[in-house]
């Protein structure tokens, strides 16, 4: 379907791709990766037809639909969430609006008129049928809702949405207009773990195929059954996911270290040789071939190895056993209440994450921690000798343009040597005149890097990362991991990359429904204490399967005590969401049954449309688009309550 011939490309003076080739076909599904600022989103870009190579071709099937979700945002209007994204099937757009018109023009047409108009309008709906115009708005809601949009913002201005939620509206779009390719830069970046393991979901039975550039170990090895390697300005092919790139790269890496030790011995040798018979008359044929050989041996070499990330955090002074309490808080915003009683308790040592759906509260809980944010009632105590630094999801956007990356740096330690702050922004890959580069003209994954540096500056014993990984590529996750692995102090965090919430966390914190539920282990024990309490997983763990039994291995848990007080709070929550999902549960039958009824109308009332005979008698015509109409108004009400429910239901 693609085909990239020899192209090469460079941007001010440095060259990012020298005369390379890449062929996809229609069931390929690339990850793309390489360190930031390799040249993997002009390459991109450059397939998108936004960026024309120097040299060198790319050929793409002329039938062929490619989509892109860019790392930049188009300007925002007045359109709706939803109507934003149903422009993405913009095909069946035009005939749905056409339609309408259409029936409006047959109503009030004339008999001789509304003749011609009919059998027009039957054209039409044929076509539109046929490319799932029916449900084309109810895929537009499924997807919204999957990337953790709610009912309620369906109906909201894009203008209101801020960045990462816009971007998210495009990607909906996107993945509703179905293109033969989709090229994608980076989208888990705008989203949280609930609707990254969904986007993986519907990709991995996405028809079309897909390149994409992710910083994501899991997603990649879910969807990916090639890597493309962006290195030293060549493109190198693996098959298979993430896991098996790796295996590959290192087995490939091993071998080539043996043939340059090999190659090695063999010159050491052949030169002793010719050292020895230099000037042995009997033996000069021997050395003149050696010597021949020698100049003719291509060498092979092992490329130095890539500058990395090197990051560690300073020994912090040792707080106090209990580093933080929030006591009974209540938090609203907007009169929304968003957590009522909130009690929460992070002890020395502690590595948290925080998970939950989208809008559940994370970020709001974080800054409760962090001590940024206001609320009603409760109280937030620190530990004794806690100092806190705080890492936000808008930090980037904090960093001042205009600034240098010294200058940037400088803000956070003014008192400290420049000697010392160049030394940590080496340590962040900024070296020599990097530190003078405008904050403006830096990357994602360069200002993530400062951002970092900036809270490095001053050690401190607790720490709140909000999508630390943002931005950043994988062998600079793998320091930060370690880094964090190695802190010993306290961690609170959030983020979407499920390798890094194994690496770092010792604890949970599901928050979900106002609620802050511990979870005393890692994420694999988190994991399976869900799956127990949602019946998937039998408790105790085991099974008896042909005669043999077999046990489910059940992560480490971590005792805690619990009083009598909060045991009767979780019973009391519990029985609550038993008795909602049981009365969710009666309305989603009772709507499923109208549902089924007004689709049997409506694929009814659809045949009798499709049924060229009718359209001799006009009489009956005119009544069967009424009542399809009015069929289709119908199912919509119904379809549009059940994904409603379906939400509440997930969400519960």
């Amino acid at each position: 379907m693609i085909s990239i011939q020899h192209i090469s490309k460079g941007f001010g003076g440095r060259v990012l791709f020298k005369d390379v080739s890449l062929h996809m076909g229609l069931e390929d599904r690339v990850a793309l990766i390489g360190p930031n600022g390799a040249g993997k989103t002009t390459l991109l870009e450059m397939i998108a037809g936004r960026v024309s190579p120097d040299s060198g071709t790319i050929t793409i099937n002329k039938k062929a639909v490619i989509g892109y979700l860019t790392q930049e945002l188009e300007a925002s209007g007045r359109k709706t969430a939803l109507e934003e994204v149903l422009t993405g099937g913009s095909d069946v757009s035009s005939l749905e609006h056409r339609l309408r018109l259409m029936e409006e023009e047959i109503a009030t047409a004339s008999p001789e008129e509304a003749e011609g108009l009919l059998a027009h309008y039957g054209d039409l709906q044929s076509k539109y049928e046929h490319l799932g115009g029916y449900s084309q708005e109810a895929r537009a809601r499924e997807i919204l809702f999957g990337l953790g949009f709610k009912e309620k913002h369906l109906s909201r201005a894009m203008e209101e949405f801020s960045g990462g939620w816009r971007m998210r509206v495009a990607l909906a779009k996107l993945l509703l207009s179905g293109p033969d390719m989709i090229l994608l830069d980076e989208p888990t970046n705008h989203l949280d773990l609930a609707s990254v393991i969904w986007l993986e979901e519907f990709l991995a039975k996405y028809e079309g195929a897909t390149l994409l550039i992710s910083h994501d170990r899991n997603f990649m090895n879910r969807l990916a059954n090639r890597v493309v390697e962006v290195d030293r300005q060549q493109l190198n092919s693996y098959t298979g996911n993430y896991d098996a790139f790796v295996a590959a790269k290192a087995e490939a890496q091993q071998i080539l270290e043996a043939t340059v030790k090999n190659q090695q011995k063999k010159i050491e040798s052949t030169e002793a040789f010719i050292e020895r018979f230099r000037y042995k008359a009997t033996k000069a044929r021997q050395v003149q071939s050696r010597v021949k050989m020698l100049d003719k041996m291509e060498k092979v070499e092992i490329a130095p190895q890539r500058k990395l990330v090197r990051f560690s955090f300073p020994e912090p002074p040792r707080s106090g056993e209990t580093v933080i309490r929030l006591i009974d808080i209540d938090k609203s915003y907007e009169n929304n209440p968003i957590y009522r009683n909130l009690n929460v308790e992070l002890r020395r040592g502690d590595r948290v994450a925080l998970v939950g759906p989208n809008g559940a509260g994370k970020s709001t809980l974080l800054k409760l921690l962090a001590g940024v944010l206001l609320f009603e009632k409760g109280e937030r105590k620190l530990g004794h000798n806690v100092t806190q630094a705080y890492y936000a999801q808008h930090q980037l956007e904090l960093l001042t343009p205009d600034n240098t990356v010294l200058e940037e740096i400088t803000i956070a330690a003014p008192m400290e040597e420049q000697s010392f702050l160049r030394a940590i922004l080496g340590r962040f890959l900024f070296s020599g005149d990097d530190v003078k580069k405008k904050v403006a003209v830096l990357s994602g994954g360069e200002k993530s890097r400062l951002a970092l540096a900036k809270m490095l500056i001053r050690p401190a014993n607790f720490l709140l990362l909000d999508e630390p990984t943002n931005h950043l590529d994988i062998p600079s996750r793998d320091v930060l991991e370690e880094a964090l692995q190695d802190f010993t102090g306290t961690i609170c965090f959030i983020t979407h990359d499920r390798h890094f919430i194994r690496s770092v966390a010792n604890r949970i914190i599901e928050v979900q429904n106002g609620t802050a539920t511990p979870y005393p282990g890692d994420y694999d024990y988190y994991l399976y204490k869900t799956q127990v309490l949602a019946g998937r997983l039998p408790d105790p763990a085991l099974q008896i399967q042909g005669g043999e039994s077999t046990v489910i291995s059940k992560p480490k848990e971590i005792k805690t005590w619990k009083s009598k007080e909060q045991k009767r709070k979780e019973a009391e929550e519990r029985n609550r969401q038993y008795q909602e999902t049981n009365l969710l549960k009666g309305k989603l039958s009772t709507i499923e049954s109208g549902m089924a009824e007004a689709e049997k109308t409506l694929q009814t009332l659809t045949r009798m449309l499709s049924d060229p005979e009718l359209y001799q008698h006009k009489d009956r015509l005119a009544e069967t688009i009424k009542a399809h109409a009015q069929a289709k108004k119908k199912h919509e009400e119904f379809m549009a309550e059940w994904e409603h429910l379906s939400h509440l239901k997930t969400s519960s």
